[in-house]
């Protein structure tokens, strides 16, 4: 592989298209007050809260959050059924899980951080194991890469796929709630068939689903979480996410140069 310029990964280039479209924030239902009319807050202060937003994640500045945590458990679990393994914690991924037929459960634990305590999320087995047949032949968890040439230098794309089969790229969302074409900007559906063709892995893919569960339970009174499955296929056009790619990491670089002084993680120049 060239060496890169830059190093980018998807959910930035999702953080920045979100900065991007500060206006549509601005505008959004949540940001307007009920009784007044009015915004909760000004276009600055949006704009302002994206931007730290998205340099926040450049620098990866850690942050706590359940829901992240409730997707990457049901995410591990997932993969421990598909492919009929036990999990063992690592540093990248401290939590355990265990199953237990009887009681029809399988729980996930993250341990205690500095930022938040310990978390336990309770799975219905059942359901858990009928989610799983969906990706069988699946392989899970694939690193991929590959160089995009730019005007600004070559960029090296990469992440992990959360499931591939034959020519299919599978993402796993979780969520509250759901509405078809929720996930629909982001940017990994451009990204994960970009690097497997670019870097050689496979000759086409035919299509990107975001494979979305609408979760429920994970109370008191409902413990146990399960929920609804929304698949949101998009057939994938190589020639189509080249140029798209191109255009957006272009822009995010002039961002990126713009913004040298906040970016305290090298790792985005390809400097560590």
């Amino acid at each position: 592989m060239l060496q890169p310029k830059y190093r980018i990964y998807p959910s930035l280039l999702d953080k920045f298209d979100a900065y991007l479209r500060a206006d549509e924030e601005v505008e959004s239902f949540f940001n307007i007050d009920n009784e007044t009319g009015e915004y909760k807050r000004s276009p600055e202060e949006v704009e302002a809260s994206l931007k730290q937003d998205l340099i926040n994640a450049i620098n990866r500045v850690p942050f706590d959050s359940e829901a992240a945590d409730k997707g990457t458990a049901f995410n591990a679990v997932i993969d421990c059924y598909v492919h009929n393994e036990k999990h063992t914690p690592t540093e990248r991924a401290a939590y355990t899980i265990i199953g237990d037929r009887e009681t029809n459960i399988v729980q996930v634990t993250f341990p205690a951080t500095e930022l938040a305590a310990q978390r336990n999320f309770l799975f219905d087995r059942k359901w858990i194991i009928s989610q799983a047949e969906y990706f069988k032949g699946s392989i899970s968890q694939l690193f991929v890469s590959a160089i995009l040439p730019t005007g600004y230098g070559d960029v090296e794309l990469y992440g992990f796929i959360d499931e591939f089969r034959k020519d299919v790229v599978y993402d796993i969302k979780t969520t509250s709630s759901y509405q078809f074409g929720k996930y629909e900007r982001k940017w990994q559906r451009h990204v994960y068939p970009y690097c497997l063709i670019a870097s050689g892995q496979v000759e086409s893919v035919k299509a990107f689903e975001y494979t979305a569960y609408a979760l429920k339970g994970g109370t008191s009174r409902t413990p146990l979480i399960s929920g609804t499955c929304y698949p949101e296929y998009y057939t994938y056009n190589h020639e189509q996410s080249v140029k798209m790619l191109t255009n957006h990491v272009e822009r995010f670089i002039e961002f990126l140069e713009a913004n040298r002084d906040l970016i305290t993680d090298k790792k985005i120049f390809a400097e560590e």
